[in-house]
């Protein structure tokens, strides 16, 4: 077992190493989401922006407000759980470096709606943190930073995976978030390169989610197996705050569909001049 934490430059050197060794596969299927979810994508903005005035020719404006709200939240869900899916691919290769591209898929659809849990604890769990003020959310970002990689590795699923992150964190975690924070910067200058920033940062996923997986192999190598908080209290507490993350945007989301939908016949409303040019 280790006894010292690796240093930023050692991370990334590990990183980096495995990133030149597997950045064909793992770009693969970055690549091929990317492209899955562009399709997607188009395919809801289209279906906002023009399936309304399409379906107003075969039914009423009522209906077709009604239809193509339908028709968005389905492609929505479609597109997250797409979204999902490839992430946990490309996490499930990053994790293993004897699956291929095929057998990555298939392990993202594995893991898919535990890592879609334990995902959705994770952002509420932060987002929680964050309507308590700043420091609380960056106190919860990196505590919980590996959870998908708990899950993964140790197969410890939902508010597990959280608390066994945690527990890794425990007693470094300042040195833990200083090199989240340096990612990050990287990730950002990266993204602000003129005219090829996206395409840079994209590029980089990988290599940042390789160098994740180190600092979480690290902090395991230094900490050993994980024992959680099993208390009662502990739950109740961060079950609360997942509760807090969760109704802030679902409360968004209600204001915003009910807005849609009171105002939809007015957004989609076609002035007569436009009627012959669909005929």
């Amino acid at each position: 077992m280790s006894t010292e934490i690796a240093t930023f430059g050692t991370l990334f050197r590990i990183a980096w190493d495995q990133y030149k060794k597997r950045a064909m596969p793992l770009l693969a299927v970055l690549l091929i989401s990317a492209v899955a979810i562009g399709s997607l994508a188009i395919a809801l903005v289209l279906c906002a922006t023009l399936g309304g005035a399409m379906l107003t020719h075969f039914t009423d404006e009522r209906t077709a407000t009604y239809l193509v709200i339908v028709m968005v939240c389905v492609l929505l869900l479609v597109l997250i759980a797409l979204f999902l899916w490839s992430q946990t691919a490309l996490l499930a290769m990053v994790a293993n470096e004897d699956i291929g591209i095929i057998e990555a898929f298939q392990a993202g659809w594995t893991w898919l709606w535990p890592m879609a849990w334990v995902l959705t604890l994770f952002s509420a769990v932060v987002l929680g943190g964050f309507a308590l003020g700043i420091l609380p959310g960056f106190l919860f970002l990196a505590w919980f930073a590996f959870c998908m990689f708990v899950l993964l590795e140790e197969d410890r699923r939902g508010m597990d995976a959280l608390l066994a992150s945690k527990e890794y964190v425990r007693g470094h975690w300042w040195n833990t978030f200083g090199k989240l924070l340096v990612l990050w910067l990287i990730s950002a200058v990266a993204g602000f390169i003129p005219l090829i920033g996206q395409v840079f940062s994209l590029l980089l996923t990988p290599f940042f989610m390789l160098f994740l997986l180190a600092m979480f192999r690290d902090l395991k190598a230094v900490k050993g197996e994980a024992e959680i908080d099993a208390s009662p209290g502990c739950r109740v507490f961060w079950w609360f705050m997942a509760v807090i993350g969760l109704a802030l945007p679902l409360a968004v989301l209600a204001a915003a569909f009910f807005s849609l939908l009171t105002g939809g016949q007015e957004w989609m409303h076609i002035p007569d001049s436009m009627h012959g040019r669909w005929l």
